[in-house]
């Protein structure tokens, strides 16, 4: 098997969504018009809404399909972009502290040279709890499920 790296959101997502431990981490999405959840594991332009969501719970991972590019320099070399995408793993309820420590632990092990960098509380009636930013660097590989 040849090395992965996670050059693209969609990369991100193929690898996490054939991860049957990942998402045994993960809560579940419930659609207007479909009665049967879904994991909740999305990839959204920031700022996009879910079409027709009614419902969240447990813990939601939403794949930024932009990301922030920057130039790593090197002395022997020529240049590489880097670019950094951004997931965020969102808390709802039933799901606790525990089970978003989980999913971004899973995370960070995944994806080589990964960090989680920030943890926000959210907003008061928005509906979620918590969220964690964790930055995927697309030059770092993938270490296999």
């Amino acid at each position: 098997m040849s090395q992965q790296f996670p050059t693209s959101a969609s990369a991100i997502y193929d690898a996490l969504s054939a991860d049957t431990a990942f998402l045994d981490l993960l809560g579940e999405y419930v659609f207007k018009g479909n009665s049967a959840p879904l994991t909740a594991l999305s990839v959204v332009s920031p700022g996009q809404d879910l079409p027709s969501l009614r419902n969240v719970s447990g813990v939601e991972c939403v794949i930024q399909d932009v990301g922030t590019t920057t130039l790593q320099n090197y002395l022997t070399d020529a240049p590489d972009m880097v670019t950094s995408f951004s997931v965020f793993c969102i808390l709802w309820e039933p799901a606790n502290g525990a089970d978003l420590q989980a999913v971004t632990d899973y995370l960070v092990r995944r994806f080589v040279g990964a960090a989680s960098i920030q943890t926000v509380a959210t907003p008061d009636g928005l509906g979620s709890l918590v969220q964690s930013q964790v930055v995927i660097k697309s030059n770092m590989p993938i270490y296999p499920a």
